[in-house]
């Protein structure tokens, strides 16, 4: 503490000198970033500041308790944070690497382009949310045309999985492409019933994001693992 001496008091006697408590928080580093840095500089302001104190008006030693105790449940919070941040980083690894295995397998999941390939039918499917009494599925080129009408009838509240020919409505085979699938369902007092088309497609590889991994399909899609309908291995 900077002393001096005073008018009235025996030699010797420190005494509060104002300019030099100013001087002394002046000189103080800035707030670091972390909470060691900031906890670093808490000390050295907590000893700039008793070293400075005004002897007739002392800190409070109840309140540097409560300040070092805040300081001290920040700096925990700080080491939480990193510790689940770290486990985070490992789950999502771990995830990748798991889902790295479904390369090559066939995915059904929610979507509503649907692949058509040169030959063969193009497999697709349905999640109702209640049952239908008639359940339609309209075919759509890429330049907005429809080109097929699927009349499912009547379906249970669930997953249904179907097939299209690639036929069009004069019963010849469309070109190979995708195909956009709107579904129309109703009950039977004629109320809409919620109904999600589901798409097939083939895992070609796994994409690591800031929301997990994503399956990449040989159709251009990006899957969320936790939508998977249905599985099927080659």
């Amino acid at each position: 503490m900077t002393t001096s001496n005073v008018s009235g008091l025996p030699a010797g006697i420190p005494s509060y000198d104002p300019t030099a408590a100013a001087s002394a928080a002046a000189a103080s580093p800035g707030l670091g970033t972390s909470a060691a840095e900031t906890q670093n500089y808490f000390m050295k302001m907590l000893l700039a500041q008793i070293k400075n104190q005004d002897p007739m008006n002392a800190q409070d030693p109840a309140q540097m308790t409560s300040q070092l105790t805040q300081l001290n449940t920040a700096a925990g919070i700080e080491k939480l944070n990193t510790s689940i941040n770290s486990l985070l980083a490992q789950a999502n690894s771990q995830s990748f690497m798991n889902n790295s295995s479904l390369i090559g397998d066939s995915v059904l999941a929610p979507g509503d382009q649907m692949a058509l390939g040169a030959s063969g039918p193009a497999e697709f499917g349905l999640k109702v949310a209640a049952g239908s009494t008639q359940t339609n599925v309209f075919v759509t080129a890429p330049d907005g045309k429809v080109v097929d009408e699927l009349s499912l009838g009547a379906l249970t509240q669930g997953v249904h999985t179907f097939t299209w020919d690639g036929s069009g409505y004069d019963g010849q085979r469309v070109p190979a492409g995708a195909y956009k699938l709107v579904v129309s369902a109703a009950d039977g007092a004629g109320a809409a019933v919620a109904a999600t088309s589901l798409t097939r497609g083939l895992v070609s590889g796994v994409a690591r994001t800031d929301t997990g991994s994503k399956l990449l399909t040989t159709d251009g899609r990006a899957i969320d693992p936790a939508d998977l309908i249905q599985l099927t291995k080659p």
